[in-house]
């Protein structure tokens, strides 16, 4: 009888050994998945950020310092899409064009953003 009982404890404690195992493993991945979305998320604010104060709010030509922080900005993304929808903005040849592909950038970096 004392064996049998021993044996139950030990086969109820080995479960919930490997219940808490799983469990944390589990959690360990969202929260890996969740620290990787949240850094995504800021640099793509980050360049967000930037590209509103120095090239939407520039008061004419934007510098060559900026221009580099911003190209920089927009590598450190790690997205392809925002990379070559920049690059489209930096190809306009005419204000509407460099107006309507600004829109087309704003609009993607914010729906870029995971929540």
């Amino acid at each position: 009888m004392k064996k049998v009982s021993i044996i139950l404890i030990f086969s109820i404690l080995l479960v919930a050994v490997i219940l808490l195992g799983t469990s944390y493993c589990l959690t360990q991945i969202r929260v890996e998945k969740f620290l990787s979305m949240s850094q995504s998320n800021g640099k793509i604010i980050a360049f967000d950020t930037l590209f509103i104060q120095k090239v939407l709010k520039a008061q004419g030509e934007v510098s060559s310092e900026d221009r580099l922080r911003l190209e920089n900005a927009v590598y450190e993304t790690g997205d392809t899409q925002i990379v070559e929808e920049w690059h489209l903005f930096l190809a306009s040849q005419t204000e509407e064009e460099a107006q309507s592909r600004a829109l087309e950038l704003l609009t993607m970096l914010s729906s870029k953003i995971v929540y």
